[in-house]
């Protein structure tokens, strides 16, 4: 049995809308202007980035750049023995919170082509619900109903197959709720043997559940984790970082993808190392990742030295495409029943081209 881990950076969300780091400042801007009185909170971030426009008067600086103008916030206020104002979070929260797509509802009984409308109507959404069903190893199912008890004709159902061959866990840098809202539809949807969700509260040494381990927290905790230098400091996500570091030591693979590895991200560099020393088995490390100037890849290989390691310049809609055609393929859909362990098979083609 492989054991796979995903690591998924903001790259991962951007096609769904959610933006990055990059793009944060324009897009809570954005926000903003659309209703002035409800987020009102907002102007005091805006006047404090406003004010630390006096550094680009000595120092490089990239006022632009959401993480870069809270890393300088951040160090001023943990020089003083503060965190960063409750607005500034809630700033965080409400504009991640906005651009967060809801997965709509799949719908009631499918049609009869009910294997083309496995995750709904909607194509870009839908293709992380094939990416989702494969990390969790799900095989649909229509079946017979009895129609005095549903009114319907038949019953669709999502169970996991018997013991799959590949395992996966997911490492996620972002605080949006892209994958838990996938999951939380197709749970929803189809009738399973137990609840369709992912496993992010412990680590579980066999694998049998999907880990999400979301490195910066997340919307649906009460704190969250600026995206800052000073991760450190907050005590709330230790236990995270420990299912985190648990999860990469018995990693067979290791897969980034949407993820450029920014230089002042060094801690996930730190907690690949850490990790790394007690792994008996790291077999391949692959990076999916859009990058138009070649500077990632650059960043990539400067620091990965393992031969078995490739970089793939490509989209995530083009990835999750590839695993959308692998699992609709024909022989895959016969006898009322689609299979979604097509994930290695997908992988290793979009590597190919």
């Amino acid at each position: 049995m492989d054991k796979v881990v995903y690591i998924v950076g903001a790259g991962f969300s951007a096609p769904l809308g959610v933006p990055t780091m990059g793009n944060f400042l324009f897009k809570s801007k954005d926000l903003y202007f659309s209703d002035v009185e409800k987020y009102k909170h907002f102007e005091q971030v805006f006047n404090v980035i406003n004010r630390l426009s006096v550094t680009k008067n000595y120092y490089d600086s990239d006022l632009f750049n959401i993480e870069e103008i809270l890393s300088v916030i951040e160090m001023n206020q943990f020089l003083d023995g503060s965190r960063l104002d409750v607005d500034f979070i809630d700033y965080i929260k409400d504009v991640i919170r906005h651009y967060t797509p809801e997965y709509p509802s799949i719908g009631g009984n499918l049609p009869g082509n009910w294997e083309e409308w496995l995750f709904g109507k909607s194509q870009t959404l839908s293709l992380y619900g094939y990416f989702v069903s494969s990390l969790m190893g799900l095989k649909f199912e229509r079946r017979k109903s009895n129609k005095i008890v549903t009114m319907r004709a038949f019953d669709f159902t999502a169970n996991k197959e018997v013991q799959p061959e590949t395992r996966y866990s997911v490492l996620s840098l972002n605080y949006d709720m892209v994958l838990e809202n996938v999951a939380e539809a197709i749970n929803d949807q189809y009738i399973s043997e137990s609840e369709i969700k992912f496993n992010k509260d412990s680590y579980d040494s066999t694998w049998d559940s999907t880990h999400l381990s979301k490195l910066h927290g997340c919307l649906s905790n009460a704190e969250i984790v600026p995206p800052t230098w000073a991760k450190g400091t907050h005590e709330s996500i230790v236990p995270i970082w420990k299912n985190a570091f648990s999860i990469l030591r018995q990693a067979n693979h290791i897969r980034f993808v949407g993820y450029s590895l920014p230089v002042a991200d060094s801690y996930i560099k730190y907690l690949l190392k850490a990790s790394v020393i007690e792994t008996p088995h790291l077999k391949s490390i692959d990076v999916i990742c859009l990058d138009g100037d070649g500077a990632a890849k650059s960043r990539y290989d400067d620091f990965f030295e393992f031969s078995n390691y490739r970089f793939k310049n490509g989209s995530v809609i083009d990835y999750l495409n590839e695993l959308k055609e692998q699992v609709n393929m024909i022989e895959n859909r016969k006898q009322n029943c689609v299979s979604t362990a097509y994930l290695e098979a997908a992988h290793e083609e979009f590597f190919k081209d």
